[in-house]
């Protein structure tokens, strides 16, 4: 992630687990991260997607929910 100066091993990405899932893909991804313990409260996290064309999207969101057991 050259643009935001982050190395690989911040990122998280699930392609090469499920393919491509459309939409969802960012919830799903979501989900794994927090399941793999990737995020702490007040962590921000970048999602970024495509869609057909030249559609894209992105946001920056501050991670706020604790663990839960």
């Amino acid at each position: 992630m050259v643009v935001l100066e982050q190395p690989l091993d911040r990122t998280h990405w699930t392609m090469d687990k499920w393919g491509y899932t459309g939409s969802v893909c960012i919830l799903m991804t979501l989900y794994d991260a927090v399941a793999r313990g990737k995020l702490r409260p007040g962590d921000h996290v970048v999602f970024c997607a495509s869609g057909g064309g030249l559609a894209l999207a992105a946001a920056l969101v501050r991670w706020t929910m604790k663990e839960t057991t």
